[in-house]
């Protein structure tokens, strides 16, 4: 009881309506690499507001690359924070954001439906001119559109798509049937690998590594996979990818099976290297990750082996022309259980098709 009335307290302001003409300065919460990437088209469509608007984005460290060379984008603020479960760093964090931020802005998107005191708490100090945010969790007696802190709600269907949930944002400023193509700019890295891979092969690039244990492939398992997927085809070359801190061990992975078709990618300074690289490659066999999401952006082909929750695969669907999906088998955030013959079996599947020949490189 007391708690809600704290909510309700400092989530109250009065509302004057959205006026496009008056925003001039926007901040996008852009997040990890997959968040990103889904937010390419709003963030296009935003940049047509009005010829005055400025566009921040926060990113995660080691994303900058992703957003830095967008033309429409004013600053990048890069977020140095080792991700937290602790509620009380979680809630300095939020202050603290929220005071460096406060009363620069005039236009700010909450893209959860938080309905917590540090939370709230949080957006107030912000003090953005407007804001619009999701329908709240009804909880401690407050009604989903209840706070005023907000100048206009969303709705959120459950089986919605990421980016349609990020154009869905932009229906009170008339944007949201903007195209929902994803774009990146990629700067020196746009035309870096053009020539990286065999014209005459089928290059295969193999991304085992997911923000999680539980989300990603063992390496015995991605040495498995390799090996079927080189048995598929006698044109398939294999090119595992692999995070810096993890290439010494890849490498000797690779150097241990002695496969002419299995190599390891170079060695990247950042992700903008690695789409640089994804580019340019015929297919992606990836666990569920940014990955993904780049390769959407060229409309490469794609399998994607994603945990059995549902609404993951939803959520984070790909974008490209012709994908594949495979799951795990066991409940949770987890690809426990995959089959890595299915995994082959779709690989295969869109080979047969010929799809790969029809991608667009743009």
């Amino acid at each position: 009881m007391v708690r809600g009335l704290a909510i309700k307290l400092v989530g109250k302001k009065r509302r004057e309506g959205i006026k496009k003409e008056k925003i001039k300065r926007v901040l996008i919460g852009g997040g990890r690499i997959g968040d990103i990437v889904v937010k390419t088209p709003m963030l296009e469509a935003l940049a047509k507001l009005n010829e005055d608007v400025k566009i921040d984005i926060t990113v995660v460290k080691g994303a900058k690359c992703l957003v830095e060379n967008i033309p429409y984008i004013n600053k990048v603020i890069e977020i140095d924070e080792k991700p937290t479960r602790n509620k009380i760093i979680k809630g300095y964090r939020q202050i603290k954001g929220a005071l460096r931020d406060r009363k620069k802005y005039d236009l700010y998107f909450d893209f959860t439906n938080n309905c917590r005191f540090i939370h709230t708490l949080s957006l107030k100090l912000m003090a953005p001119k407007y804001l619009i945010g999701r329908y709240r969790l009804e909880k401690f007696g407050i009604k989903k559109d209840e706070l005023t802190l907000f100048d206009s709600y969303i709705d959120v269907k459950d089986d919605a798509h990421a980016v349609d949930i990020n154009m869905d944002y932009l229906k009170p400023l008339g944007l949201h049937k903007e195209s929902r193509k994803y774009k990146l700019y990629l700067g020196k890295n746009e035309r870096k690998y053009e020539n990286y891979f065999e014209k005459d092969k089928v290059n295969i690039v193999l991304n085992h590594r997911a923000s999680s244990e539980p989300r990603s492939l063992t390496l015995e398992q991605l040495k498995d996979l390799s090996l079927k997927l080189i048995n598929l085809n006698k044109d398939i070359v294999v090119y595992i990818i692999s995070l810096p801190s993890e290439y010494k061990i890849l490498k000797e992975l690779v150097d241990n099976l002695n496969r002419k078709n299995i190599k390891l990618l170079p060695k990247t300074k950042g992700i903008g290297e690695a789409a640089g690289l994804l580019k340019y490659s015929d297919m992606l066999v990836s666990v569920d990750t940014g990955l993904i999401h780049i390769a959407s952006v060229y409309n490469i082909p794609i399998v994607g082996i994603y945990p059995l929750t549902e609404n993951s695969a939803k959520l984070f669907e790909p974008k490209s022309e012709r994908y594949e999906i495979v799951r795990g088998t066991k409940s949770g955030y987890t690809i426990e259980g995959v089959s890595l013959d299915k995994v082959v079996e779709s690989v295969n599947k869109i080979l047969e098709e010929s799809v790969y020949d029809k991608r667009c490189v743009v």
